[in-house]
This record gives C-alpha cells, structure tokens and sequence, in this order.
C-alpha cells in the first residue's frame, strides 16, 4: 500500500477525506499501487488522504474477469478494515491517523479496473455500513458482469484514453450511456483526453500500448503531461464532489462545453439527475424540415461504428442537406426553458458521406422561439471543432450475403454540445413554443442526432 498524508493539514483538518487508488492488470508489472505514488503524494498535498492500494493478488496466476470481479472486492474490504484501526488509533501506516479520517467521504479511483468490479465493491461496502458516494473510473472496461447496483454513488466520473490499444472500444462510453438511465446521480460526467494513451496514467508500466495502433502518433502527449494532467483532473473532481466547488469547471451545467484541459484536447460530457428530454427524436412526424432530409437510422447501419451498445439498439435522427439554409422545426415537450442551465445535443457526422466535407468540422445554429414569435440564435460554429470529422479509415471488414459491409476502422463517440441558457437573451424563456436546428453553416452536410435536452 502506499499512502500519502498531509501532517500540517491534519493540524488544521480534523478528518481527512479519502482518496483510494485501485490500480488494474499489467501482465509485466508488478506493484502498480507504486505507479500512482505522484498521485497520492498531490492528492495529500491538497488536504486528502491519498492511499494506493496494492491489487496484483487479485490476479494471481494472470488476468481474468471472474478474478477481478471476486478479488478485488475482498481487497478493498481489507484496506477499508485496516483504516478503520488506523482511526482507532493503532499505528499500522507511517503517519498518526487516530481520529483523523473521514468515512462518510471516501472516494475510489479505479484504472484499467472493470466496473463490474468497482461496482461490486461499492455494493459489498454499502451493505456494510461504508457508503462510497463517488467514483472516477479511468480506463474502465465493461465486460459480461451486468451489475449496476449504484444506488448509493452519487457521483461518477469517467476519464478515457483515445489512444487505448487494450480498451480500444472506448468501453467508457458504453458504460457512460447505460448509467445515464440512472436517476440518482449529483454529478455523471465523461472526459475523452484525445492522444493520451491508457499506460501512461500509471509511472511503473513503462510501454506505451499507442504504438500497436494503426494511427499517426504525431501528437501524442507525453508521460509527463498525462501524470500533470491526471493530478490536477482528479483534485478538481473531490473539489466539486466533496466541497461543492463547481463553478467554471467540466461538472458546471452553466457553462459551454469544455474542449480543452490545461491546453489539452478533450471532448467532455456532463449528465445529471435533473436532465430531461426536450423531444424524443424518434417522433419524427412531430418534426418539420425545410430544404432538408430527415429521418431514423439505427446503430446497425454500415460505417456507424459508435462505442458498443449494450443489449439493444440505438435509434438516431438523421438530417441530411444539400443547400445553405436548411432547418428542422419541432414544439418542445418543455415549455418553461428557465428552470434549466442548458441546452445539451449528443450528436455526430454521418460517417463516408460526401456532404461531409472530408477533414472539416460542421456548424449549426440553434434557436429558440417564444410565444410572442421572438427569437434568438446562438451558432455552434465550425471553428469550435464540436462537431468534428472522425480520424478514420473506410475498411471493409466483412462480407454478407455477397454484400460488401463497410465500417469506420475506429470507435467514434457522439459529441456532447453544452449551450448555456444565459446566451438567450431578451426572449421569454417561461414561454418557448419552437425549437430550429438552423443548417445555415456550411452548403451541405449529414448529421445524426442521438438526443435533444435540458
């Protein structure tokens, strides 16, 4: 175990909120609870108690599923054990701890761990009396385990790799979209750090797996750019879940959508329990489209290769143009847009069509109509790089019934675009009768549409 205590702040800090780091599975490094030492020492340096615990017991005689599902539970019950007579006063870390921690505030950072496993160990510790409220899953993997017992976690933070060669299919996200379901949660959030890869988070595991990749490395940040920003990433994330400091951050519903973290690329999504669905955009006879397409495709389609899906299917609304101008109408199922911080839109380019102009980013406006036919637009313009073309290749992967079967050669996420409700100006926001995507950006383009909220 290693574990990082800050001794002027426990002068000040009578109990010391918890910081517990699950490391996963490297098949050629031992220990990896020591490639996280950079983290524990920040996040104690910064008034937390930062421990890193040592799981390479759990996979003994290699890495299976079934092991960290059943394993690491049992480990993290032990060190959970061991604080407790460390607060009772029993000297067992290098640091006095008597009375000193905090157990309504304990906060487990699992890498490369499945969240069958974290989600399995916040369910074994809540039935014993030790509630973990919050969660950042960095890397995760989502395997055959479909336990979501997550009643008591009210915050989850997700934190992915592009360039991840053992997790390639992004499994965040698919984990990510099934816990949007849940109603219970404070904060639900996902960051894509774009050129990171998944071993550099960790100093003992010294490969760098973006090598086997079929991709341009040019731009890859080094190791000591992801430990900085891995630091920082993390504090700010207790900061808001432990002490409510949410402004101007990723978890701020009030402001636009983050797409850069210390000067690095990223691509963020924010979800909480008080998110509604402005429209389902499967109800598309409740739609009106000028000089445009419109129509439900579904996930299945040749060359959508989003983050996998779990037990179904997903339905897109797909809007097509081919002349500058072009909108798509609908009356909200919510009227009073006051009560709400913004506008969110999950949407992506339609992969391989020559709308799409190869390398560029699209750009939409969305406006808003009150009940007296005012009205305000705010552009997403191409320069935010929000709806951005996928770095990809057409491949043909397979064949069926003598029919070619063409996929995109990489998972590609939805983009997540955040408008701020204070950028509508000067209408009546109580009273809002029509919502206009405004295809007025670019001459033509091919956009799908997962969903349309508040």
């Amino acid at each position: 175990t290693k574990i990082s205590g800050n001794r002027k702040k426990q002068s000040k800090q009578k109990k010391l909120k918890v910081a517990i780091i699950v490391p996963g599975y490297y098949k050629d490094t031992k220990r990896q609870d020591k490639g996280f030492k950079y983290l524990t020492e920040y996040i104690a340096k910064n008034g937390y108690l930062g421990i890193s615990i040592d799981t390479d017991p759990a996979y003994y005689l290699g890495h299976t599923v079934d092991k960290e599902y059943e394993n690491i539970p049992k480990i993290f019950d032990e060190h959970i054990k061991m604080l407790k007579e460390a607060n009772e006063g029993h000297n067992i870390y290098n640091i006095d701890l008597e009375n000193k921690i905090d157990f309504k505030h304990i906060a487990v950072i699992s890498s490369a761990v499945s969240k069958e496993a974290i989600f399995k160990l916040t369910k074994d510790q809540s039935e014993k009396g030790v509630n973990i409220l919050t969660l950042l899953l960095i890397n995760p993997t989502n395997n055959k385990y479909n336990d979501f017992n997550i009643d008591n976690v009210k915050n989850i933070s997700i934190l992915v790799s592009e360039l991840d060669e053992e997790v390639i299919g992004l499994d965040g996200f698919s984990i990510y979209n099934i816990l949007k379901k849940c109603k219970n949660q404070n904060i639900l959030s996902l960051t894509l750090l774009k050129n990171a890869n998944h071993n550099y988070f960790n100093s003992s595991i010294k490969s760098n797996d973006a090598q086997t990749l079929d991709i341009d490395l040019t731009n890859q940040i080094s190791r000591v750019e992801q430990e900085k920003f891995l630091k920082k990433f993390t504090i700010t994330y207790l900061k808001a879940c432990f002490r409510n400091k949410y402004d101007n951050t990723i978890y701020d519903t009030k402001v636009p959508t983050v797409t850069k973290i210390d000067n690095l690329d990223v691509i963020n999504y924010l979800q909480t329990s008080k998110n509604k669905d402005l429209k389902d955009i499967r109800k598309i006879d409740e739609f009106k489209g000028k000089n445009i397409n419109f129509s439900i495709v579904k996930t299945e389609l040749p060359k959508i290769n989003l983050p996998e899906i779990s037990h179904k299917t997903v339905e897109l609304l797909n809007i097509k143009w081919e002349y500058k101008g072009g909108k798509l109408s609908f009356k909200p199922d919510i009227n009073d847009f006051s009560k709400f911080n913004n506008i969110t839109i999950n949407t992506m380019l339609y992969p391989d069509n020559e709308s799409n102009v190869k390398g560029r980013s699209q750009g939409i406006c969305i406006e808003l109509t009150d009940n007296k036919g005012k009205s305000k637009a705010v552009e997403i313009s191409k320069e935010s790089n929000l709806i951005s073309y996928p770095k990809c290749k057409l491949e043909n992967l397979d064949f069926e019934n003598e029919k070619e079967v063409i996929f995109w050669n990489k998972t590609t996420p939805m983009s997540n675009i955040r408008i701020p409700m204070v950028l509508y100006k000067d209408i009546d926001l109580k009273n809002i009768k029509k919502f206009n995507i405004i295809l007025n950006k670019t001459n033509s383009g091919d956009l799908l549409f997962e969903s349309i909220m508040l």
